[in-house]
């Protein structure tokens, strides 16, 4: 029996003052992973988008097995066995792990009745399948994000699809749970499931993925099997030409800007650290360490048990976040489509939510005081954009992470707090991101950092310290570590 195969033919989609994708013709077979890259507003999201129903091409045609599809909906294209997993989680909070998994199609007794007993034990059937650890009866609003993001793929499992589209799967997944993702990706490959796999991390490219196709500013590359690339071939197709940074002089000087001592909850266990002005001050660890709650519990978004907070030398009592923000604080969180961003308003509006005083002289909002804020950003960060009044939900996700970031430039921080700044960011948007980090700092700026990215810290940090299970474990300057000893200090510790 022939294998099936997902086509898109002469593919154009045109948004007002942006065409996206322009003549794109493609074709997945099925039984491989295909990698689908390009840096971000390069049109791989659209052209995804345009197969699961979410987008509708202004021109051409998608087909499978060699039948048109007209795609209007997400739920059609569920009906046609195209089922994507994307970035940005869709899980419902106040519900149950089994209830997010079997919504839509949860299985039903006689008059129309809930059966429960069914509900959970297929949701442990599929979560003992993907090697996830969770108890289907607990609340989504207590779970990690890493965790969260796995809910979403064993939501897809069920729906028992021919093609899947995973969109940034292991952004927020520790080593381990890539490891499930991939072995459930190399099982599906074997039952001839068309695997469509969309990624920054070129390293998987090269474990996971049979072929690689790359857009380009809206435009077809070219389609290549893996086995016949290189990292450097590969990164010449996506980008063409691209200038790698490399971090200047360390601008640390020796007043310390803020101070942690024995800081204990739930989460962290005697953690104390401090930061130098000017500093970039990487945490470390695998997920769970505790390196995104200490985060949090510096800015007051979680609550600190034990512990004293000193910054600039003040002693802070009670902090929470708008406390900080009145003392010149920022944060950048890992999950900017909850936290991050506004996604019902506008590019221009999630640029100056941080500083609304600023452009509110006499509580009215001044419009040459905001679009100035509004236009710093977009022209310092290179946020592409057609117009800034466009919600920001129709920007990619490396220009959302933009758009986070400069949200808190635009309030002229002293002390920054970045958790996964380049989560979902392609090469180019990660460098221009690293070089505002390394200009604010040295203008005197102090950032801590959290990456999952162990070369991104050693690339842009000047001090690192690795947690591990609640706890600070070593703490070394980043010229002093190079990738395998900081992974082994993640993984094993350091006892100082």
């Amino acid at each position: 029996m022939e294998k099936h195969i997902l086509e898109g033919k002469k593919i154009s989609k045109i948004f007002p003052g942006t065409v996206a994708l322009r003549d794109v013709s493609v074709s997945f077979e099925a039984g491989r992973v295909h990698a689908v890259l390009g840096k971000n507003g390069s049109g791989k999201s659209t052209l995804m988008k345009i197969f699961s129903g979410v987008y509708h091409a202004t021109e051409g045609e998608v087909l499978l097995n060699g039948v048109h599809l007209s795609l209007n909906s997400t739920e059609e294209a569920i009906k046609h066995g195209i089922v994507t997993v994307y970035q940005e989680l869709s899980v419902v909070k106040d519900l149950t792990v089994a209830e997010n998994l079997t919504m839509g199609k949860m299985p039903l007794k006689r008059f129309g009745r809930i059966d429960w007993d069914r509900v959970y034990d297929e949701s442990q059937k599929v979560l003992d399948y993907l090697c996830i650890n969770l108890d289907p009866h607990a609340y989504v609003r207590d779970l990690t994000v890493g965790q969260q993001q796995l809910i979403e793929i064993a939501k897809a499992m069920l729906a028992e699809p021919k093609v899947l589209i995973l969109d940034e799967p292991t952004s927020a997944l520790s080593d381990r749970e890539c490891e499930n993702l991939f072995r459930v990706m190399n099982d599906l490959r074997k039952k001839d499931i068309i695997i469509l796999f969309i990624t920054h991390r070129l390293e998987e490219v090269f474990t996971i993925a049979d072929t690689v196709t790359v857009i380009r500013d809206g435009i077809f590359i070219g389609k290549e099997e893996t086995k016949n690339l290189d990292p450097p071939g590969l990164i010449q197709m996506m980008f063409g030409n691209t200038v790698q940074s490399t971090k200047a002089d360390s601008y640390v000087q020796d007043e310390v800007v803020l101070e942690a001592r024995n800081f204990s909850n739930q989460k962290i266990n005697d953690v104390s650290i401090s930061l130098k002005k000017g500093e970039i001050l990487g945490i470390a660890g695998v997920l769970g360490s505790g390196r995104t709650e200490l985060l949090r519990a510096l800015y007051g978004l979680d609550r600190v048990d034990r512990g004293e907070l000193y910054i600039e030398g003040k002693k802070i009592s009670k902090w929470n976040p708008e406390k900080m923000r009145a003392l010149h604080c920022g944060f950048a969180s890992e999950n900017r489509k909850d936290e991050g961003l506004c996604q019902i308003l506008s590019i221009g509006d999630n640029l100056v939510l941080a500083n609304l005083r600023e452009i509110s002289p006499g509580n009215r909002i001044s419009p040459r005081l905001e679009n100035e804020f509004i236009m710093r950003q977009i022209d310092e960060l290179q946020i592409k954009v057609s117009d800034h009044r466009a919600p920001v939900s129709s920007l990619s996700g490396g220009n959302q992470q933009k758009v986070v970031v400069g949200n808190w430039l635009n309030t002229k921080p002293r002390i920054l707090f970045m958790d996964e700044p380049s989560r979902g960011i392609d090469v180019n948007a990660k460098q221009q991101i690293f070089q505002v980090m390394w200009r604010i700092a040295s203008e005197g700026v102090s950032i801590i950092m959290v990456s999952s990215e162990l070369e991104e810290l050693l690339e842009v940090c000047d001090r690192i310290v690795i947690m591990r299970n609640g706890r600070i474990r070593g703490e070394r300057a980043a010229s002093e570590l190079d990738i395998e000893s900081i992974y082994s200090m993640c993984m094993q510790g350091e006892e100082s």
